[in-house]
């Protein structure tokens, strides 16, 4: 008797308190925000690859303005995250993009049969460096930015 008392006071603090009761055992329910990534990121993010070649795949970075970093091959089906950047890191590099390469006022879009690319996006805003055509002169700063960038990724974490 004693034991069908408190298990019927434990189902009914249960669901005063909003949560679910299976037999004795209370089972809260809480609701989770759906993980960002750079699909579904409404902020700055900077993406940098490259691809081409033989096979026409490639191989995209993504630096979300939280400091999340993404990659994602091109017969992948989702992003995988590789680590979290510092507040600090994250500035300085978005402040390089922006600032010292301009990436809102470079046009250059020069493929080759293998290209390098940085691009920056935020929400339907995107702009985009690419080259790798021989005889064509890369604006100064990009492959020192793309340099930089790749050093932030692990050797062991690349895709």
């Amino acid at each position: 008797m004693q034991r069908l008392f408190y298990t019927f006071l434990i189902a009914l603090l249960a669901t005063a308190a909003g949560a679910q009761t299976t037999g004795s055992v209370p089972v809260s329910v809480r609701k989770t925000a759906a993980a960002k990534t750079p699909a579904t990121y409404a902020g700055r993010q900077i993406m940098v690859g490259t691809g081409g070649g033989f096979t026409g795949e490639s191989t995209t970075y993504y630096l979300l303005d939280n400091g999340k970093l993404f990659g994602k091959r091109s017969q992948d089906s989702g992003f995988r995250f590789i680590g979290q950047q510092t507040a600090a890191n994250t500035k300085r590099v978005f402040t390089a993009l922006e600032n010292t390469c301009k990436i809102k006022s470079t046009r250059f879009d020069n493929p080759g049969n293998t290209y390098t690319f940085v691009g920056w996006k935020k929400g339907r805003q995107t702009y985009k460096v690419t080259w790798g055509a021989p005889d064509t002169t890369v604006p100064g700063a990009y492959p020192r930015f793309y340099t930089s960038f790749m050093a932030m990724i692990p050797t062991s974490s690349r895709l």
